[in-house]
C-alpha cells in the first residue's frame, strides 16, 4: 500500500511541537504515514517496542492493511512520539486494525531515562504531559476516538491522569476502567535460550497449511471463550469468523499446531512481525490435554526456528529459513502467571519470584531487564 493511500490526520503535515529548556527540550512529533514512522523508529526495533512497531508492521502487510478491507479506509492513523533532542523516548500508535492505542518506550537506556533509576528521577511527567496534551491538540474535533491505551504499567497510568484531567476541563468526565488486565511482555533471544530437552517431544509441532484450517477454526473459538472467562471485554467468535480470521495468518505462515492422535490439540499463534522480531499472540491447548508438555514444546520449538537455534523441535512447512527471515528475539505479553513459569524455561526472560529476590530477568546479552509490566484501560467518557 502506498503511502498516499493510507488516511491521515486532517492537514496532513509534520507536527513538532517544542517543550522549554527546563524540560530538557522535549519534544512531540508527529509523523504523517506509517513507513515515515517505521523508518524513524528502525533503530528501537525491539521487543519493548513491539507493540507499537509489530501492529503497524501487520496494519501495512499484504494481509492485514486496510487495502483488503475497504470499510477501514476512512479511519485515521494516528503516529505521535515524545522525543529529548534526536532520542525517542514514548511513542503513541493507532490504526485501523488495532484494539487500543499503543503506547510504548524503548529498551535500555531510553526506558530508565523516562522512569528514572534509584538514584535518578526520570522523565515521565513532563514526557506524559507532553504527549497527553499535544495529542489532544490534534484530535480536537474528536478526542473521544482515544478510548482504549495499553502500554507500560508506569506510563499508561500517567497518561490516564494527565488525559482525564485534560478533558475534565473541557467538560467531559473520562471514568477509567480499574486496570484488572494486568500482564508482562518479556522475550526470548539466542543469549537467553535454554538447552532443549534431551529427549525429544514425542508429537509433532507443525507449521499449519490450508489443510489444517477448519480444525484450526474451532480450536481457536475455543481458545476465545476460554479468554472470556478472564477477559469480560473480549467477545465471542463464530466458527465462520473464525475461519475467516485465522485464514491469513496461515496463510502468511503465522499459525503452528500439535497434533496427538492425529487430533488438534493445540495452536500457536504468531504476529507483529517486525525486521528483527516476532510476537507470539495465541498459545493455547484444550483442557482435555493439558499438563502433558504441549504448550511448552510448541513454544519452545517455534522460538527456536525463528531464532534459529537448531534443533528446532518443530516442522516448518519448507525447508530454510523463516519466510520472514531470522529474528533477533521472540516476545510475549502473557498474562497468567502460573504460564511464566513455562516461558522462562524456553529462556522468555520473566522474573522468577520464587526466592526473596527476582532472578533470571537481565538479558545475558546486554545486561538490561528483559520484561516489563502491561495495563490496559478502556476509557469511556460521559
Amino acid at each position: 500500500m502506498s503511502t498516499s493511500q493510507v488516511p491521515q490526520l486532517p492537514d496532513n503535515q509534520p507536527y513538532d511541537r517544542k517543550m522549554p529548556a527546563a524540560t530538557d527540550e522535549l519534544r512531540f512529533v508527529r509523523f504523517k504515514d506509517p513507513q515515515a514512522f517505521l523508518e524513524a523508529t528502525k533503530r528501537y526495533d525491539g521487543s519493548f517496542m513491539n507493540l507499537s512497531l509489530g501492529s503497524i508492521y501487520d496494519y501495512v502487510s499484504s494481509s492485514q492493511s486496510t487495502a483488503a478491507d475497504p470499510s477501514k479506509s476512512a479511519v485515521p492513523v494516528y503516529l505521535v512520539a515524545i522525543y529529548r533532542g534526536d532520542e525517542l523516548l514514548i511513542s503513541l500508535t493507532h490504526t485501523a486494525t488495532d484494539f487500543a492505542w499503543m503506547l510504548c518506550i524503548p529498551t535500555g537506556t531510553t526506558e530508565a531515562l523516562v522512569l528514572g533509576t534509584s538514584t535518578t528521577p526520570g522523565l515521565l511527567v513532563p514526557a506524559i504531559d507532553l504527549l497527553a496534551s499535544s495529542t489532544l491538540v490534534q484530535l480536537t474535533s474528536n478526542p473521544l476516538v482515544l478510548d482504549k491505551v495499553i502500554g507500560p504499567a508506569t506510563a499508561v497510568h500517567a497518561f490516564v491522569a494527565a488525559w482525564s484531567a485534560l478533558l475534565a476541563a473541557r467538560g467531559l468526565s473520562v471514568r477509567p476502567t480499574p486496570g484488572d488486565f494486568r500482564s508482562r511482555v518479556s522475550y526470548v533471544s539466542r543469549a537467553s535460550l535454554a538447552p532443549p530437552p534431551p529427549t525429544p517431544f514425542p508429537h509433532p509441532i507443525v507449521q499449519a497449511t490450508a489443510y489444517d484450517l477448519d480444525a484450526l477454526a474451532h480450536i481457536h473459538v475455543a481458545f476465545q471463550t476460554n479468554l472470556q472467562k478472564n477477559l469480560p471485554f473480549t467477545k465471542a467468535m463464530t466458527h465462520d469468523a473464525a475461519l475467516a480470521y485465522m485464514a491469513g495468518p496461515i496463510q502468511d505462515r503465522l499459525v503452528w499446531h500439535a497434533r496427538v492422535d492425529d487430533e488438534l490439540v493445540g495452536y500457536l499463534l504468531l504476529g507483529r512481525v517486525t525486521p528483527r522480531t516476532i510476537a507470539i499472540r495465541n498459545v493455547f491447548v484444550l483442557p482435555s490435554h493439558r499438563r502433558q508438555g504441549i504448550a511448552e514444546a510448541m513454544v519452545r520449538g517455534v522460538t527456536r526456528y525463528h531464532l534459529d537455534a537448531p534443533p528446532y523441535g518443530a516442522q516448518p512447512v519448507h525447508d530454510g529459513p523463516p519466510i520472514f527471515g531470522i529474528k533477533e528475539e521472540v516476545n510475549l505479553n502473557g498474562a497468567d502467571a502460573n504460564a511464566e513459569r513455562i516461558y522462562r524455561r524456553c529462556g522468555f526472560l520473566f522474573p522468577d519470584r520464587t526466592g526473596e529476590v527476582a532472578t533470571g530477568d537481565i538479558d545475558p546479552a546486554t545486561g538490561r531487564k528483559g520484561w516489563f509490566d502491561v495495563d490496559f484501560r478502556d476509557l469511556p467518557v460521559s
